[in-house]
């Protein structure tokens, strides 16, 4: 059977130490930011806030995991995503929540167009893929990693996510772990 086409971004998998995943909170958002983030997207830093990465983006921040601010008209938001352009109360800076822990391991699906092959795949570099857009009801992200472009990347593929339903193939759930980091110093 194959694999279903269904991504969701970036999941946290486990600490490669036995750690304890945690969000940092030490990230910001500009107020009126113009692009959506959702709970999975990978993330960079530009001019001190977060920003969406792209599928050639360098030193990676981590993985977004939801933000709290003020609403213009006061009250306190929490959210698993960012919505494009939200004006906050005096333009005050929105907290944002990040995986930014080298040592953490995340769980996401390859694209569509290329099949995981473990011989051909395990332990190379790959880039994150942009073909989904995230989803405003559950605030997940769309993202997914581009098996048909390794080389040096954003990424690490450790190999398949070893569970009923979870096949080599197109969309397959990968564990992966950030290549550079600019927690790591990359």
């Amino acid at each position: 059977m194959a694999n279903v086409d269904a991504p969701s971004g970036f999941k946290p998998h486990r600490h490669v130490s036995g750690g304890v995943i945690r969000a940092s909170d030490s990230y910001k958002i500009q107020s009126a930011y113009g692009t959506a983030l959702f709970t999975g997207d990978a993330v960079i830093l530009s001019s001190g806030y977060l920003a969406r990465a792209a599928d050639n983006s360098s030193s990676l921040v981590g993985i977004f995991a939801g933000c709290k601010y003020r609403a213009s008209d006061g009250s306190v938001v929490f959210s698993p995503h960012w919505v494009a352009s939200t004006a906050t109360l005096g333009s005050e800076d929105v907290t944002a929540y990040v995986y930014d822990d080298p040592n953490i391991t995340f769980e996401v699906q390859c694209d569509t167009g290329t099949a995981y092959v473990d011989a051909t795949h395990k332990g190379t570099q790959v880039d994150i893929e942009l073909d989904h857009s995230g989803s405003t009801t559950t605030g997940l992200s769309g993202m997914e990693v581009d098996l048909g472009d390794i080389g040096t990347g954003q990424f690490l593929v450790l190999g398949l996510i070893d569970r009923p339903g979870n096949a080599a193939g197109a969309n397959a759930k990968l564990e992966v772990k950030m290549n550079s980091s600019l927690v790591k110093g990359d």
